[in-house]
């Protein structure tokens, strides 16, 4: 019968060059092709775990007690990677997010694209990544955890964490024992994201679709950003939020690009100093005048340059 051992390493203190190396092939198998900046400059002495099974890989590492940034491309594998620091905050700046984690608490980010984390006091850093094809029932129901701090106090996370360093602690398990254990640390994962929903006000429609509407006026003068990215910063699906649109009647590109319109309509029409119309155009998240010009006068029946001289004449 096969035994699995957990990886221990750095026991003899080892020097900067050599933590280095050892931190990078572990976290190139969680992470991803991985680079550590120590503001001191220096990583020896790094010491950890590192536990790896067929589904399901996990990691905890000790680095020395002082601000860290590791950049982390990701992996081919579209899972999740769960991460958390235990000695201080995190800060995970993922795409064009940032979101700030407290000292123990959770956070779960989409596997395969390119992310930065910084860990200001540095100290243990505990992470693990769950393949796509071990997650492939449940992706749905997870969207619940995706890129939101998960408290350290959430029972059903307790019992997650609580599996993953009991598997990561133990001298070894034969085959069989580590199955049953990781099949138990996956049936925990619908739990969790159950309870999450459940406390989260922003469950009903109304609410959920108030949350995505502020989410888009912060990013309307964003020119490229996406339904993707709200789903993502929503932690839903993009064919979720297409829902709640539908439900009024339109689509999320029609209500983001008539919210669009209707700003550039009220810097057109305020008084004071004019701004020229491109920058206008350019203000409110077109990035194509002409387009931006199409679609005003479709909207309103009027070109901007003539709504502004109308505006004007009405005034003077």
């Amino acid at each position: 019968m096969e035994i699995i051992r957990p990886l221990k390493f750095g026991t003899l203190s080892l020097p900067d060059s050599e933590s280095r190396i050892v931190c990078r092939s572990i976290l190139l198998e969680i992470l991803g092709d991985a680079t550590i900046a120590v503001e001191n400059g220096n990583l020896a002495g790094v010491t950890g775990l590192f536990w790896r099974y067929v589904s399901l890989s996990l990691a905890t590492l000790y680095f020395p007690r002082t601000s860290l940034r590791l950049t982390a491309n990701g992996v081919t594998d579209a899972g999740i990677v769960i991460v958390r620091a235990m000695d201080g905050p995190l800060f995970v700046h993922h795409r064009r997010r940032k979101v700030e984690v407290a000292r123990s608490d959770v956070i779960f980010l989409p596997a395969d694209a390119p992310s930065e984390i910084i860990l200001p006091e540095g100290g243990r850093f505990d992470c693990a990544h769950l393949p796509s094809y071990a997650l492939a029932s449940m992706l749905e129901v997870l969207s619940p955890l995706m890129m939101r701090p998960l408290a350290a106090d959430c029972l059903p996370l307790q019992l997650l964490t609580n599996y993953a360093g009991y598997l990561l602690r133990q001298e070894y398990q034969s085959e069989e024992d580590a199955g049953m254990m990781v099949a138990h640390f996956y049936d925990l994962l619908p739990v969790l994201a159950q309870h999450v929903g459940k406390a989260s006000p922003s469950d009903s429609p109304r609410n959920r679709l108030a949350s995505i509407k502020t989410h888009i006026e912060r990013e309307l003068a964003n020119g490229s950003f996406s339904i993707t990215d709200v789903a993502e910063a929503e932690g839903i699906t993009p064919r979720a939020i297409q829902k709640f649109f539908n439900r009024e009647g339109t689509t999320f590109s029609r209500y983001v690009l008539g919210r669009r319109l209707s700003l550039a309509k009220g810097f057109i029409l305020a008084e004071g100093p004019p701004m020229p119309i491109s920058q206008i155009a350019y203000n409110v998240g077109f990035n194509d005048l002409s387009y931006f010009n199409r679609t005003f006068r479709r909207r309103y029946g009027v070109r901007p340059t003539d709504l502004r001289r109308l505006a004007t004449a009405n005034t003077g």
